[in-house]
């Protein structure tokens, strides 16, 4: 199996780890082993793997098992992660691929490399559903063998080989691996094109393998070439990402700008009918509206003169009651840290500090500035209105002491203020503002 490993770029070679996924099927069985064979080859990186279970087949449990057996086989220290699969309303295909590239980016660090085993039967398979779907070039090029993940990036050396290839390497060498009756019902799109729609096409054009993946690699240049196209990037005073509106194009114009905008973040885009009205909307709308377009988990609104990736406002209500000053903390609301406060003041290191959103609150006071409505402050300092309600305050013995995103407040705050020698600012950054 080592034999159809692609040839590996320098940059997936000095990676600080290897991550294989590992679902117990036949490729990515050939994959682990693959790779394995060329760590007692030469020098690599340590290799781990990694197998998410959804919890949507009664079998899941023994797929775990057979995972563990080749991880133990092999050596390869080997991840579980248990995730569950919620409906979002565009399919459980797609709703599993969600939770299984989220729980890749909870264990990749940074520069770490996860290898997958999609082969060229994933490559035509996903260009021609694509093609059905009226994707543009970006979609049409298929999928990347590289491309960033969280921290780390994905890797496919299989891009080349044939599933039929694949699993014909694993059954010579007499390793056992999952066979998942699910693939063979034609209700999933994927599946009724595997199992009905491609022999078909293998009886007439027995080379539509290669012919579909170069037709892709024509895509992906032309791709490439669009991805030059001027665009104004930005983000909003929240961290979501944004784009400004160029007020001399017409609605296509615009709506191909974001389009190729959406493409780079790696995000399945609306349909070009709904772009255009949003960039329509987005060119005359009046400056006290805000239209969106929302599809799946993604929702674009335009404000301010940009068409912004709105994050969902809801998450801040999980955001820690109690915090200390210099000490960092995760969860599904985002990261917060702490950076030095070099210019102005900041907060006293080990201070004790709760939280509280600024929906809860009439008025604040910037610390110098005058008191003003919550809302006319958050006017001035360009917060979306979505996110208004939702701020953090940080609060000391019940009073306002600084406003995350925004910065300190007064004059209570005095006894948790430092200046800039030593204080702290907290940062926060939201996970899906990326």
């Amino acid at each position: 199996m080592r034999q159809y490993l692609s040839a590996l770029p320098e940059s997936v070679m000095s990676a600080p780890r290897w991550w294989v996924a590992l679902s117990g099927g036949a490729d990515s069985v050939a994959l682990l082993h693959a790779l394995a064979a060329l760590a007692a080859e030469q020098s690599t990186p340590a290799i781990h793997a990694i197998h998410v279970n959804h919890h949507l087949h009664p079998d899941a449990g023994e797929w775990c098992q057979l995972c563990q057996r080749h991880a133990v086989a092999l050596r390869v220290p080997l991840v579980i992660a248990d995730c569950e699969v919620l409906s979002s309303g565009r399919g459980l295909e797609a709703d599993a691929r969600r939770e299984r590239y989220n729980a890749f980016e909870q264990v990749l660090e940074q520069d770490e490399v996860l290898f997958t085993a999609h082969h060229i039967d994933d490559q035509v398979e996903t260009v021609l559903l694509r093609l059905l779907r009226g994707a543009g070039p970006r979609g049409l090029a298929g999928i990347p063998q590289q491309r960033r993940c969280g921290k780390g990036c994905l890797y496919r050396p299989f891009l080349q080989v044939s599933s039929t290839t694949l699993r014909a390497a694993v059954e010579t060498a007499g390793l056992e691996h999952v066979r998942d009756p699910s693939n063979f019902e034609v209700k999933q799109d994927r599946n009724y094109l595997r199992q009905v729609v491609l022999p078909a096409i293998a009886e007439r054009w027995p080379a539509y393998r290669e012919t579909v993946t170069r037709a892709a690699a024509l895509q992906a240049l032309i791709e490439r070439r669009l991805s030059t196209m001027p665009l104004e990037r930005t983000e909003t005073v929240m961290g979501e990402p944004a784009l400004a509106v160029d007020g001399t194009l017409d609605p296509p114009q615009l709506a191909a700008a974001i389009h190729q905008w959406l493409g780079e973040s790696d995000i399945e885009c609306p349909d070009q009918k709904r772009l255009v009205e949003l960039a329509r909307q987005a060119l005359t709308a009046k400056q006290d509206r805000s239209p969106e377009l929302v599809w799946g988990e993604h929702t674009l609104r335009v404000w301010g003169g940009l068409v912004i990736r709105a994050s969902n406002p809801a998450v801040a209500e999980s955001f820690p009651k109690e915090l200390v000053a210099g000490e960092a903390v995760s969860g599904d609301w985002g990261e917060l840290r702490w950076e030095s406060a070099i210019a102005g003041p900041g907060l006293r290191r080990g201070a004790r500090l709760q939280c509280v959103l600024s929906g809860e609150l009439d008025r604040l006071t910037p610390l110098n500035r005058p008191q003003k409505p919550l809302k006319h402050w958050c006017q001035e300092l360009r917060i979306p209105p979505w996110w208004r309600p939702y701020l953090p305050v940080l609060t000391s013995q019940n009073q306002p002491v600084w406003l995350v995103r925004a910065g300190p407040l007064g004059p209570e705050s005095a006894e948790v203020l430092e200046g800039s020698e030593g204080g702290l600012r907290p940062m926060w950054r939201l996970f899906n503002a990326v």
